[in-house]
C-alpha cells in the first residue's frame, strides 16, 4: 500500500523541464489573451459610441415626427432630405439593438399610417368630420406612444453593462 501511494506521487511530480515548458507556454499566451481582451473592449467602447450617437440623432428625428403627430410643433415640419434619410436609416440598421430596430419598424408604419389620414382629412373644403378626427388623434396616440417606448429602450441600453449582441 505505501509503495503504491508513492508511485502516484512520482507520477504526479513535474521535472524542471516540463514546469519550464509550462511557464514558457503561459508567457506566450499572456500577451495574446491581453491582445484579444484589449480588442474586444475596443470594439464595444467604439460600437457604444457608434450606437450614442445615431440613438441621438434618431430621438430627435422620431421626436419632431411624435411632436408633428400631437401637432405641439408650431414651425412647419420638415423631414429630412431623402439622402440623409436613408443614411439615418442605414445607421439604425448598423447600430441598433434588435428591441430599437423593432421599434423603429413599429413607429415608421404608425407615421406612414397617421400621415395618410392626416393628408386624407386635409380636404380643401375642410369638412372633417369627428370620426375622422378622432382616427386623426388615435394615430397621433399611437405615434407618441411608441416614440415614448423607443426613448425608454435607448435609455435602458446605454445604461447597460455590455452592448454587444450574442449570437
Amino acid at each position: 500500500m505505501h509503495l503504491r501511494r508513492r508511485s502516484r506521487e512520482a507520477d504526479m511530480s513535474l521535472t524542471v523541464g516540463e514546469v519550464a515548458l509550462i511557464a514558457a507556454g503561459i508567457g506566450l499566451a499572456s500577451p495574446l489573451i491581453a491582445y484579444w481582451t484589449t480588442a474586444r473592449l475596443d470594439r464595444e467602447r467604439w460600437i457604444r459610441q457608434q450606437r450614442s450617437e445615431v440613438y441621438i440623432e434618431m430621438i430627435a428625428v422620431y421626436g419632431r415626427m411624435a411632436r408633428k403627430a400631437f401637432l405641439l410643433e408650431k414651425e412647419q415640419f420638415k423631414p429630412l432630405a431623402p439622402e440623409e434619410w436613408r443614411l439615418l436609416q442605414a445607421r439604425i440598421a448598423a447600430f441598433s439593438s434588435d428591441r430599437v430596430y423593432a421599434l423603429r419598424d413599429q413607429s415608421l408604419v404608425t407615421w406612414n399610417s397617421f400621415m395618410k389620414v392626416l393628408n386624407a382629412d386635409s380636404d380643401p373644403d375642410d369638412s372633417s368630420t369627428t370620426a375622422q378626427k378622432q382616427v386623426i388623434e388615435e394615430r397621433a396616440l399611437a405615434v407618441r406612444k411608441l416614440y415614448d417606448d423607443l426613448c425608454d429602450v435607448i435609455r435602458e441600453e446605454l445604461s447597460a453593462r455590455s452592448l454587444i449582441r450574442r449570437h
